[in-house]
């Protein structure tokens, strides 16, 4: 849509004056532009590795937790395992707790420092009373405490960590210890599992500043590095005292320029002696690649025009006593600007007084899909719905009668109704260089609809469960305590239900834990089709699910766990091999009754009747 341009007698000066005003506004546009897009391009890296790094820390403290709880079980079984008989029943109980995922290996340690029982028969009868972890808890007794050791070396090789248990003896001094390996492949998939671009890696370090594990493979030189240095940005984090930060700068342990997000993981119901920090880097160069080729072409892009401009000023000049052909002139360098400003991958517009529109280049044309001709004089009521011209016409009017220049996010939903969303910018024009009056407004609108959408998705992937899509175990408590409150408030009914695939470990041993993980999948799609909308459902452990039944008694719940059970045992999942493979679950239901209980007091209960329903033979629905 090309400009219009009419040639006036004024003094040299004036028309140079104008020119620089001109180039200077546009210049400043260009900048402000480039400087929020830098701003808005660091914020959401920023934000990204945040959320990367929170994903992270919330599996691994849920992984602390789990194996926490497996160490608290085995040890508050040890008095039944004293004879020879108990040693092999000891084995058996370290197997079973150790198939929770991240577990490497299990020991029991007596007080000098002996393997008596691991779920490696290989050590078994190993001295480990040298190792630091055994002579930390020896020397620093506390049956309370959760042991986090610094990451050390195996005899295979392989740096892992050890979270511990004290043994305490009848006068609760230190008798041993039950420990459980954290196996270092389980964090590594974990850890590629947010790796979203090749610049990127991502670490797992203990708090005394030793380096666990890092990803991608080419950094695993990293491990075992030390830290703990004034110039680290881990130094810093850990002196700050904050849960989480974002630095900037050059990294103390790679020489590189980047952006790292550290995160502390130390789960608020655990006593845990050190906690471990999760680090996400992000090279510097790859964040800002894409801005600065922005910069190459927008500044090619006002190199043009300040060439082109200054040359057609000077012809114009030249050629003032000729009015008609220096206006032949100053159209075709006008034309050269519009030909340049249709180049830009942004929408560019000018609108009148009135808030018509007098130019748009190419890009915004074909958003409006119409000519330069059918867009002259249009409103935007032509092109968006009520709601949305009523957003557009607060800011015009701030520009167009205060003179203010803005730069804000615009959501506009379009006639086809889909949503998009903008960054734009607005200054005013003025008629003369005094700016005295305001003749109209110029604009530059980025669409960062993608920039937003992204955002949204990378939140809601920190809410579902990674494999069925359910909610996790903390989006899923949230929730349910939201529910729970809400029934305790208007004295409404609501029932829990416990759900745990009966014997899964076989079907991972047998077929492999892919097809484990796709019976996982069916059983959430089997869920997710017997349920209501209203009703909360969460993977709340490896096999193990759990639902919140809204407004539900105890005999409705039952009916629901006894339909739902049969629906699963009707249900088939095709292996590789083309074989129907069946599974069944065994469901326990429990019902809120006083109004002081809380969520996990009505989940426990449910927990309970499962495990009754376990016992019972499996495969069957027992009440709390």
């Amino acid at each position: 849509m090309p400009l219009q341009i009419i040639p006036l007698r004024r003094p040299f000066y004036v028309q140079w004056l104008g020119l620089g005003l001109i180039l200077i506004t546009l210049g400043t546009v260009i900048t402000f532009n480039l400087y929020f897009e830098h701003e808005r391009t660091a914020v959401r890296e920023h934000d990204r590795l945040s959320t990367q790094a929170r994903v992270i820390a919330e599996n691994t403290e849920y992984q602390l937790t789990s194996a926490n709880l497996a160490l608290e079980n085995v040890r508050s079984n040890l008095a039944y395992w004293k004879d020879d008989a108990g040693q092999q029943a000891a084995i058996r109980h370290l197997k079973a707790a150790s198939i929770i995922p991240g577990i490497r290996t299990m020991n029991i340690v007596d007080k000098e420092g002996t393997i008596t029982a691991s779920t490696r028969a290989e050590l078994i009868g190993m001295n480990i009373g040298f190792r630091d972890y055994f002579q930390e808890v020896k020397q620093h007794p506390n049956a309370d405490m959760l042991y986090v050791s610094p990451p050390f070396e195996t005899i295979d090789g392989i740096f892992v960590i050890n979270v511990i248990r004290m043994i305490a003896g009848e006068q609760g001094e230190f008798a041993g210890i039950v420990s459980a390996t954290l196996d270092p492949e389980y964090f590594k998939t974990l850890m590629m599992s947010v790796q979203y671009a090749s610049s990127m890696w991502v670490a797992l370090i203990h708090s005394d500043g030793l380096v666990f594990l890092t990803i991608p493979d080419e950094r695993e030189n990293m491990e075992g590095v030390n830290l703990r240095h004034p110039d680290s940005f881990f130094t810093r984090h850990q002196s700050s005292g904050k849960k989480e930060q974002v630095f900037t700068n050059i990294m103390y342990a790679t020489k590189e320029h980047g952006m790292l997000a550290l995160r502390t993981i130390y789960p608020a119901d655990l006593k845990m002696d050190k906690p471990l920090v999760v680090a996400v880097n992000r090279d510097s160069d790859s964040i800002f690649q894409s801005w600065r080729q922005h910069i190459l072409a927008q500044g090619t892009f006002f190199g043009v025009i300040v060439l082109a401009s200054t040359i057609g000023l000077f012809l114009h000049q030249h050629r003032q006593r000729n009015l008609e052909k220096e206006a032949a002139q100053a159209r075709t360098l006008v034309d050269r600007f519009s030909f340049a400003l249709d180049r830009i991958p942004t929408y560019i517009f000018m609108k009148d007084q009135q808030r018509r529109y007098i130019y748009a280049n190419r890009s915004m044309l074909e958003l409006f899909k119409c000519s330069a001709e059918e867009l002259a004089g249009s409103s935007d009521s032509r092109f968006f719905p009520p709601e949305t011209v009523a957003r557009l016409y607060e800011t015009d009017i701030r520009v167009l009668r205060h003179g203010e220049d803005t730069a804000e996010k615009v959501t506009c939903k379009g006639k086809d109704g889909h949503l998009r969303i903008y960054w734009e910018i607005k200054t005013p024009i003025y008629e003369n260089d005094k700016k005295t009056s305001i003749c109209g407004l110029c604009g530059i609108s980025t669409d960062i609809t993608e920039l937003e959408l992204l955002k949204e998705k990378l939140e809601q992937q920190a809410r579902q469960d990674y494999l069925t899509g359910l909610f996790n175990r903390r989006f899923f408590m949230e929730q349910g305590n939201a529910e729970l409150m809400r029934a305790q408030r208007y004295h409404h009914t609501l029932s829990s239900l416990m759900l745990d695939i009966d014997n899964f470990k076989k079907i991972n041993d047998r077929h492999g834990h892919q097809a484990g993980d796709t019976v996982l999948k069916r059983l959430a799609d089997v869920m997710r089709k017997m349920l209501r909308t209203v009703d909360i459902i969460g993977r709340i452990g490896g096999e193990e699910f759990a639902v919140l039944l809204p407004e539900t008694d105890l005999q409705k719940a039952t009916e629901v766990a006894e339909r739902l059970r049969e629906e699963v045992a009707c249900t088939a999942v095709t292996l590789e091999t083309g074989m129907a493979l069946y599974f069944k679950v065994s469901i326990g239901v429990a019902s809120l009754k006083d109004k002081d209980t809380d969520l996990n007091t009505l989940l426990n209960q449910a927990d309970k009747a499962l495990y009754q329903a376990k016992e019972n033979g499996r495969n069957r629905v027992c009440l709390a």
